[in-house]
């Protein structure tokens, strides 16, 4: 410490100058390195995950919607189905529907599958093919036969001009509905 002391009163003014200005450029390069870098690195990461963070909830917020839309949808499909009568088919509502609109002698075929399941239901389909009717008798079809009451909607749809006779269209109509698992019926094909 004595040589310290003794090297420091031997160097001139403009020496201690130079010695004091490199201490205190050291101590301020020390500073910024292991306090202000650490300190805005720190900063910078956990700005980053806030944002990841801000962008997870945002998604959650997201789903929990999309959920609750579905359990309502799931809810009012569960209703309806407990209000259908016990021997409902989609083919005879169907049948039904057709009639009520006026369109069941333009039906050229239609046929029932078994779609996929979805949890405790089955999807059941029906392919309708239909010919030589109106826009009108189609929208009338379509009026009656597409019920969220009874848990019957369109799935698919495709509609042309027919070949011979221009005026009219031929539509095929792909129907759908769920039943419980299990007590879907068998495919059958239809008129």
């Amino acid at each position: 410490k004595a040589d310290m002391r003794n090297l420091w009163s031997k160097l001139g003014k403009r020496e201690r100058m130079f010695v004091a200005g490199g201490v205190g450029l050291l101590g301020l390069i020390v500073l910024v390195q292991f306090a202000l870098v650490p300190f805005f690195q720190e900063k910078k990461r956990v700005t980053s995950a806030l944002d990841r963070q801000d962008k997870v909830l945002k998604e959650m917020i997201a789903f929990s919607r999309e959920y609750e839309s579905l359990k309502e949808d799931t809810e009012m499909m569960k209703g309806a189905l407990e209000r259908r009568p016990p021997d409902f088919t989609l083919m005879s509502f169907l049948e039904q529907k057709s009639r009520q609109a006026g369109v069941r002698q333009n039906i050229k075929s239609m046929n029932a599958t078994k779609g996929a399941a979805a949890g405790a239901y089955e999807e059941t389909l029906v392919d309708i093919r239909l010919e030589k009717l109106t826009l009108r008798q189609l929208v009338e079809f379509l009026y009656h036969a597409d019920s969220p009451e009874d848990a019957v909607g369109v799935k698919k749809i495709a509609v042309n001009k027919n070949k011979e006779s221009p005026e009219y269209l031929t539509a095929q109509v792909q129907m759908v509905t769920y039943q419980p698992a299990g007590a879907a019926a068998r495919p059958a094909k239809g008129p």
